[in-house]
């Protein structure tokens, strides 16, 4: 993963195998996403955000109904099995909030584009963190040409996130250690040091984040049309020991 050391994230151009992957994921997607009974467990933030978690019907190599899952950032990352992507659709009017939502919360969604390291899961009722997922990568494949709500990064976080967890969870087992502290005062460090960077591409395109890299979703702003849709793997390392470790 060389080429997102430097600053987290690498959006490569367009290759046409990854434009007839999306082309065929869209498909896939769009009629799931259609389906009441999906879209009723789906739709968050006012019904202007479809989360699509493990949505995308791909086999262990990413492929989907036969075509590969296949592009430039394929030298970059680990051979690891590939998980059911998530299929996040943004709609127009993003975030709204929602009845359950805190005030507070949803500030945060607007103000802060709900930054975030994926894998460090709330747990308990004060919603402690503690890692909980061990990804080795985020590999993201626009799905349609909507610029709208992109993708944000905090260019060079990864090196303040990882190197906060490092030292928070030391030789522990990851999944035993309470990092909700050392998160949030290296996420405050990475508001106060760190340039946002809107990941804007298009179908046959894809980015590529370094797993520590704190992103998040920009609010829409724009004219109304059709969401912004956007597959997402996040394979796992089988050792949690290589989430802290691994290059």
């Amino acid at each position: 993963m060389g080429l997102i050391q430097d600053r987290g994230f690498v959006v490569f151009d367009h290759d046409d195998r990854t434009a007839l992957w999306a082309q065929a994921a869209r498909h896939r997607a769009e009629v799931l996403s259609r389906d009441p009974q999906v879209r009723a467990a789906n739709l968050r933030h006012g019904k202007t955000w479809f989360v699509g978690v493990d949505l995308l019907p791909n086999d262990a190599t990413g492929a989907v109904d036969g075509v590969p899952l296949a592009g430039p950032w394929q030298d970059e990352v680990p051979d690891l099995a590939q998980h059911a992507a998530q299929v996040s659709i943004v709609y127009p009017g993003y975030p709204q909030q929602d009845a359950g939502q805190s005030a507070a919360n949803h500030r945060f969604r607007v103000d802060r584009l709900a930054a975030h390291v994926d894998g460090l899961l709330p747990q308990g009722p004060d919603r402690r963190r503690y890692p909980g997922e061990f990804h080795a990568y985020i590999l993201g494949l626009p799905l349609n040409d909507v610029p709208f709500a992109p993708t944000v990064v905090w260019k060079g976080s990864h090196r303040i996130m990882q190197d906060a967890l490092r030292r928070a969870i030391g030789r522990a087992d990851p999944r035993t250690v309470d990092v909700t502290e050392a998160y949030q005062a290296a996420r405050a460090h990475v508001f106060n040091s760190c340039e946002i960077v809107p990941l804007k591409a298009r179908p046959g395109q894809a980015f590529l984040l370094h797993r520590f890299a704190l992103h998040g979703t920009a609010p829409w702003q724009g004219p109304r049309r059709d969401g912004r849709m956007i597959a997402f793997f996040r394979p796992e390392f089988p050792d949690p020991r290589d989430w802290l470790t691994a290059v």
